[in-house]
């Protein structure tokens, strides 16, 4: 589904992502309501967003070549669901702001939740102005097959982007959208966001720098995790299983990189406090396992033990 451009410049995100798409499009998990992307490149983190909406609207097969009218509309800027907010983005008639997010501009994001859609709608927030490229400047949106035809600057967020009174003012959309609606934010650092925003999202640092990930392949076994229950907790425990068979890996290196990807998590979800609390409570429950695994214990038993604690808590 992705683009392999993803894979090379956004490694994590891209595994991350992949796998959630896949159980979004079998309906077996929710895509996430609120995210932000923070690193250098907000330009491929817009596209990476794009990208994202692309797919979950798409009415065919989600390639890139995608001609369904979804794909064609967001390839051209046009998508009546997918959002820009900005400055110069989603004002109402009696908004005349230039230099910030206004508060106003949160009030039309509520009256335009209040219809019903057919979509997954996206909001993707952005500091902006108007601007003419120069050539080359886009051309990741021409390699995507992207209308490189915008006049409009696409920058990383900061404190001075949103009035005062903006980010209190989203808070009720973001905590309770309606089904098929997620907010996106884009900036170099989580810091430059208020808290009251930041602790709502997942947070996903797309730092453009291939990383030398090591818990990349376990990445699909890990069904709807944060979001593992009673019911999926044996899928996935044997899930493990069958890989180890398939790869001879032992439990306590299988082990290892769960924890791995779960640091992971943990490091750019550090201002999450919610989100933040369970990987750490999850990650103390991993240890534990990891012990278990080199006491000669059942390994069926450790991993059952393991994903079952996960989905109860404790």
């Amino acid at each position: 589904m992705l683009n392999n451009i993803f894979k090379n410049k956004f490694p994590f995100a891209y595994n991350y992502f992949s796998t959630l798409l896949e159980f979004v499009e079998k309906k077996e998990r929710k895509f996430p309501q609120a995210i932000i992307f923070e690193g250098a490149d907000t330009k491929m983190q817009y596209l990476f967003a794009l990208e994202l909406a692309r797919i979950l609207n798409c009415q065919k097969d989600k390639q890139d070549d995608c001609d369904c009218i979804n794909c064609k509309w967001i390839k051209t800027h046009s998508h009546p669901a997918i959002n820009n907010v900005s400055q110069i983005h989603f004002k109402g008639e009696d908004d005349e702001s230039k230099t910030i997010i206004s508060a106003k501009q949160a009030k039309e994001i509520e009256k335009s939740l209040m219809l019903s859609s057919d979509y997954h709608r996206f909001f993707i927030f952005f500091s902006s102005r108007e601007k003419e490229y120069k050539q080359n400047e886009l051309e990741y949106f021409e390699k995507l097959n992207y209308s490189a035809d915008i006049n409009f600057s696409i920058e990383p967020l900061n404190y001075n982007t949103f009035h005062p009174t903006m980010p209190n003012a989203l808070l009720k959309s973001i905590e309770e959208p309606p089904e098929n609606t997620t907010f996106v934010f884009l900036t170099k650092s989580r810091e430059d966001i208020l808290p009251t925003i930041v602790s709502r999202c997942l947070v996903f640092k797309l730092s453009g720098l291939k990383d030398n990930l090591k818990f990349d392949e376990i990445i699909p076994l890990i069904q709807n995790y944060p979001n593992i229950d009673y019911a999926n907790a044996f899928d996935i425990s044997l899930n493990f299983q069958n890989y180890m068979k398939e790869t001879n890996k032992p439990l306590d290196n299988l082990l290892n990189e769960f924890l791995e990807y779960l640091v992971s998590l943990m490091k750019q979800n550090i201002d999450n406090n919610a989100f933040y609390q369970k990987i750490n409570n999850d990650i103390s429950i991993t240890n534990e396992m990891i012990k278990y695994s080199k006491a000669n214990i059942n390994d069926k038993i450790v991993l059952d033990t393991l994903f079952l604690r996960i989905s109860r808590g404790y």
